[in-house]
């Protein structure tokens, strides 16, 4: 009797053990997406080439703006959802100059966000690589203040590397290792004379950027504070995978239903493997957007 009695306390153990687990659990689709950390950028220039090589506010008449509060949330539905006009800048730079902070697969972002907006009536203009310089993303975003009148629909999206540099805050890095600080890029994306305007930012660290967001525009970024990550498999970043498989896939009408779905899909896929990401969208566009 003993020895029976020892033996089911073993096998009890043993299926205490093995027989559940504390990992929640993992869809299909998670199970087939295995995501890797974009490598962060490498800054090796002395800080004077650096300080040199960084792009600040320079409007005159640009004043960093005191978001307002989210608009009521009233309407179910857009109040604008045929824009006379729609036009998009898209920037993708996996190929950055030098080798160092080479990435994979955010060009192929880049390509992807263009036909899902050439598909919602989007006018595109797209850098890619190593003609997303500095220059050109000026060029491309006072494009976009060129374009647009009131009663249009404006996006700027970009895929490659963010950074923090001390000081300045969030910046995205043209081809060329230029840093654009949220400022620098939100002065141009603020002055769009209109007030439909969508920006989404698949990056590292470039949660300042939802700071400069003001009425009539929806943000959405893949990271916040952390890591931005890779899905190898499907060749996107993986927060645009997620941006992407809710508008083409899942039939979602409204960016802020895209967002939320990336970010939750983000985050239950990141809780599996006990990692830390931290997607955020800021909706200060009265209504749903109807991109």
């Amino acid at each position: 009797m003993k020895k029976i009695l020892i033996s089911l306390f073993l096998c009890g153990i043993i299926l205490a053990m093995f027989g559940c687990s504390d990992n929640p659990d993992i869809t299909d689709s998670q199970n087939s997406i295995v995501m890797t950390e974009r490598p962060q950028y490498i800054e090796t220039r002395p800080p004077a080439v650096v300080e040199s090589h960084t792009l600040k506010t320079t409007m005159a008449a640009y004043k960093k703006p005191t978001p307002p509060p989210p608009p009521p949330d009233t309407l179910d539905e857009d109040p604008n959802p045929n824009p006379a006009h729609k036009y998009a800048y898209i920037v993708g730079i996996s190929d950055y100059e030098g080798t160092a902070n080479d990435l994979q697969y955010c060009d192929d972002d880049a390509v992807e966000m263009k036909a899902l907006l050439q598909g919602e009536g989007f006018t595109v203009r797209m850098d890619l690589d190593g003609n997303a310089t500095a220059d050109n993303i000026d060029a491309g975003l006072q494009w976009l203040i060129d374009q647009a009148s009131p009663g249009d629909e404006i996006a700027f999206c970009y895929s490659g590397h963010g950074t923090k540099y001390t000081t300045y805050g969030s910046c995205i890095i043209s081809a060329d290792l230029y840093l654009m600080t949220h400022g620098y890029v939100m002065q141009y994306f603020n002055a769009v004379n209109c007030t439909k305007k969508l920006m989404t930012l698949d990056a590292c660290v470039i949660g300042d950027f939802h700071l400069d967001v003001m009425s009539g525009t929806v943000m959405a970024t893949a990271s916040t504070n952390t890591s931005s990550y890779d899905v190898p498999a499907f060749e996107n970043g993986a927060w645009t995978y997620f941006f992407l498989e809710g508008a083409n896939e899942q039939g979602l009408i409204f960016a802020e239903a895209v967002a939320s779905y990336a970010e939750v899909e983000m985050k239950a896929w990141a809780k599996v493997y006990h990692l830390r990401v931290s997607p955020k969208h800021t909706d200060l566009y009265e209504g749903m957007f109807d991109m």
